[in-house]
């Protein structure tokens, strides 16, 4: 087998994986780098987009996916396989999509030679980790990958064998625990509605939402919640429970913002690009409101501009790996050789034949 890194090691965004095994070309990912619009598309020529026979999915987020409007118009006419979560909440039409859920009921299953395990990966609803073996080769990706949740399942990554691994390192060296990262979320966020009354928190159409709904529900009493209808219907389908989530429930009701001046408000849209976040944003503020990002800025964007503008402050909640996490998902592995991904802080030689 080899591997080619198409994108996403030495780089945070634009995750793409080139594999070609004996009788299988594939890729795992096709994401878009949103801080390089003059480079945004993976590393692949129109040869190698002509000659894959599948496009297998980690989840929706547009770092993962962005970039398959661009494979398709430079040639892909394969599979693309994800989860059927996974296939729903990508926000532009697909061509000869396939349900992993079918291929691999349980788990495991074929696709022509190619043998693949799969599991919950934690990060959001939909989001998997693989394993795939061809003639007794094997090579692993973890996804974006989380086992510290409130409210998503993980199947934890444990005793599997590969010859190679690409797994999370998106916070690279920066060694904070999940706990400590939570416990400053929340000290933080006091003090910020002390402060404002009034909090904007823009957050992933699908994801860390929830689960700093769930974290805050559980350690932060007499705060007044409010959210788009997209948040809300996210919210139902948790509350409903079943297989991509734990067994817990939010212990507090939310409801549509409507110009409320206390409280905590959520939209779905992380870097605030479309015009009704926009707006939410203009009218929090406007009431002397703050905002809090809880992930990453994507350079051009209004959550950038407000938080170069100082009416914005940076509160992460995890939801990918650090060095130190990374480190232990080794050890409690078979993996012969590993490469980090999703961090500028890591690099790898382009091509690996293993």
């Amino acid at each position: 087998m080899e591997l080619i890194i198409a994108g996403g090691v030495g780089e945070h965004g634009r995750n793409c994986f080139y594999v070609r095994g004996e009788t299988t070309l594939f890729l795992v990912d096709c994401g878009k780098m949103a801080d390089t619009p003059e480079d945004p598309y993976p590393r692949l020529t129109r040869e190698q987009i002509g000659g894959l026979d599948a496009v297998f999915l980690t989840h929706s987020h547009a770092d993962h996916t962005g970039s398959l409007p661009w494979l398709y118009e430079n040639g892909f006419h394969g599979k693309l396989i994800a989860t059927a979560e996974t296939l729903d909440q990508l926000p532009f039409p697909v061509e000869e999509s396939r349900v992993l859920e079918d291929i691999c009921p349980g788990g495991t299953g074929n696709f022509g030679d190619l043998s693949i395990a799969w599991g919950r990966a934690g990060h959001c609803v939909g989001s998997v980790w693989y394993r795939f073996a061809e003639n007794g080769k094997s090579i692993f990706f973890s996804g974006d990958y989380t086992e510290d949740t409130q409210v998503y399942a993980c199947d934890p990554i444990r005793n599997q064998h590969a010859d190679l691994a690409v797994l999370d390192c998106a916070y690279g060296r920066e060694e904070m625990s999940y706990e400590a990262a939570c416990d400053r979320l929340i000290q933080e966020t006091e003090t910020l509605l002390s402060d404002h009354k009034l909090l904007l928190f823009p957050v992933p159409k699908y994801g860390r939402g929830q689960e700093i709904l769930k974290l805050f529900s559980d350690r932060l009493s007499g705060v007044s919640y409010y959210a788009d209808a997209l948040f809300l219907r996210n919210l139902a389908k948790q509350d409903a429970g079943g297989f991509w989530y734990r067994p817990v429930k939010i212990s507090t009701s939310v409801c549509p913002y409507n110009g409320q001046t206390q409280g905590i408000v959520f939209v779905s849209d992380p870097q605030l690009r479309g015009e009704a976040a926009r707006n939410a944003a203009r009218q929090v503020l406007s009431l002397g409101g703050g905002a809090v990002m809880t992930g990453t800025l994507e350079k051009g964007s209004y959550s950038e501009s407000l938080f170069r503008q100082g009416k914005m402050t940076l509160l992460r909640y995890p939801v990918h790996l650090n060095h130190g996490q990374f480190a232990q998902l080794k050890e409690e592995n078979d993996f012969r050789q590993t490469i980090p991904y999703h961090s500028r802080e890591f690099s790898a030689k382009r091509e690996i034949l293993f």
